[in-house]
């Protein structure tokens, strides 16, 4: 499986991500697997990967900048509204979905609500509504 320009994209934009998927690829890939010798395809389905990306977004926003945020946002949104549909489903339901995991689980999604484009937004709420979890005010 090829990954996309766009997730390339989102691993530029900071360590923290580089280093959630570079960990995610390690496992996938097993122990001895030599990383610069390794199949650029053999990589975990995309879902897999961008549920990744999520947790550690969600978990070390703070670490990130409010630009570096901003842009992993930006760069969702425009996949959901111009991508594939395969990969637009791919981040609702990996990354996005992920985000809203950690929230859950107690981490403080607040601050990056207001960076979220719309499409990212209309996802989170309409998951909530079908998971039957009460979205915050703050959403709303």
């Amino acid at each position: 499986m090829t990954t996309p320009a766009w997730y390339q994209e989102l691993l530029a934009v900071g360590e923290v991500l580089a280093a959630a998927d570079a960990s995610e690829l390690a496992a996938w890939r097993g122990p001895g697997a030599d990383a610069d010798g390794a199949d650029p395809d053999d990589v975990p389905p995309l879902t897999v990967r961008l549920g990744t990306l999520g947790r550690a977004f969600a978990e070390h926003a703070a670490e990130l900048s409010p630009t570096q945020r901003r842009e992993v946002l930006r760069v969702l949104e425009e996949v959901q509204v111009s991508g594939t549909e395969s990969d637009a489903t791919a981040v609702t339901t990996g990354f996005f979905e992920a985000v809203l995991s950690a929230g859950d689980r107690g981490t403080d999604l607040r601050p990056l609500w207001p960076d979220l484009g719309p499409e990212s937004r209309a996802y989170c709420l309409a998951w909530n509504r079908f998971t039957g979890a009460e979205s915050p005010d703050w959403m709303n």
